[in-house]
């Protein structure tokens, strides 16, 4: 059993080796990732498992974790797990907005000047005390109260509902770019965005983002769409559009009656939960979201995608999506028209969604 989970650069590997011997002759079991991390397990499945079984999270703050994705990522996951996060601060490097939103309000030990051993001596000390204490049965912070779901299951859930079962829009953020990372190997922060980036899409556009759930109410799988600029839709098509260049100059607010040009951000399910069943809720979820919008004077003049992963390339094609080129990052561009969607079998139990699409746009799919 490791009590600590450390985060920091490769740049910063001297350092780290430092405050894993110092924290483990004092009798605390820390977890790092050269020494730690499994054989044959896929490298970001066993750094979520190291994160959820860990007590604390010590985070190098230096210029080079300030800048490096994957430590990103870590806090990420370790802000959505509840873990303490104690920041060992060991350069003046001024804190990027991703360390900013997580622990800018973090109280940090300062290891700048000489001896880096007093300091890290001081942070053991610190993280001592917080394992004796923690032994009290107090309640994670930011984690929904587990409330049974019935014989269900798996099901889809909305914004508000998760809002009631205990979630905060920050932890639904972070759980999904969590859960994006796990399921995409090789995705960069620039092709996935951050978790403050998609939090203010949560809180002022919730229905464009939805949920599957497991019996315990575990965010397991999601779909989540924006609608794009005109000039933003051209961008992505030619697969020059970046996730994290999405904000609110390039996207409209689905709220007024019109039509909008529709980018796909996901369709996503973790590994343990990919199956057909799980998948159709997905979709038909997509498709009754679709439906409401389009009751409401909402259309979409078509759609596109930027497609990280082997299944849910398979899963768009059976979508009516095409290929049509390498997005300048990573990921392949599918695109759709409506008359590709409405063609597809499973809209016979869409009729009046097909109806809908075909009055308004006076064109018969």
């Amino acid at each position: 059993m490791h009590n600590v989970f450390i985060s920091y650069s490769h740049s910063d590997t001297k350092i780290a080796s430092a405050v894993l011997n110092i924290l483990e002759k004092n009798g605390i079991r820390c977890w790092i990732d050269y020494r730690d991390a499994e054989p044959g397990l896929n490298y970001a499945a066993s750094i979520i498992q190291a994160i959820k079984s860990c007590n604390v999270a010590i985070l190098i703050v230096s210029e080079k974790s300030n800048n490096s994705p994957h430590v990103i990522n870590e806090i990420n996951s370790c802000v959505n797990a509840s873990k303490l996060i104690i920041p060992l601060k060991i350069d003046n490097y001024k804190l990027s907005d991703s360390f900013e939103y997580y622990i800018g309000k973090t109280h940090w030990i300062d290891a700048i000047t000489p001896p880096l051993e007093a300091h890290i001596e001081k942070l053991s000390s610190t993280v001592s005390a917080f394992l004796e204490s923690s032994s009290s049965n107090n309640p994670p912070l930011d984690k929904p109260e587990v409330k049974p779901n019935g014989p269900c299951t798996y099901r889809m859930a909305k914004f508000g509902e998760l809002l009631q079962l205990g979630y905060t829009s920050k932890s639904i953020a972070t759980q999904l770019v969590e859960n994006d990372y796990i399921n995409c190997n090789g995705i960069q922060e620039e092709n996935e965005g951050t978790a403050e980036q998609w939090e203010e899409y949560l809180e002022n556009d919730s229905d464009t983002f939805q949920y599957l759930i497991d019996k315990n109410n575990s965010i397991v799988g999601d779909w989540s769409m924006v609608a794009l600029t005109t000039d933003a839709m051209e961008l992505a098509k030619e697969g020059k559009l970046l996730e994290r260049d999405i904000g609110i100059d390039n996207t409209d607010i689905l709220c007024f009656p019109g039509e909008y040009n529709g980018y796909i951000l996901t369709f996503s399910l973790l590994p343990n939960h990919r199956n057909a069943s799980n998948y159709n809720l997905l979709i038909r979820s997509w498709l009754n979201q679709i439906c409401e919008y389009a009751k409401n004077g909402i259309f979409f003049t078509g759609w596109c995608m930027n497609v990280f992963g082997r299944e849910v390339e398979a899963l768009i094609r059976q979508l009516g999506f095409k290929y049509a080129c390498n997005n300048v990052g990573i990921g392949k561009i599918y695109t759709c028209s409506n008359k590709s969607l409405f063609s597809i079998s499973l809209m016979k139990e869409f009729s009046e969604l097909k109806q809908l699409y075909e009055e308004h746009f006076d064109e018969k799919y």
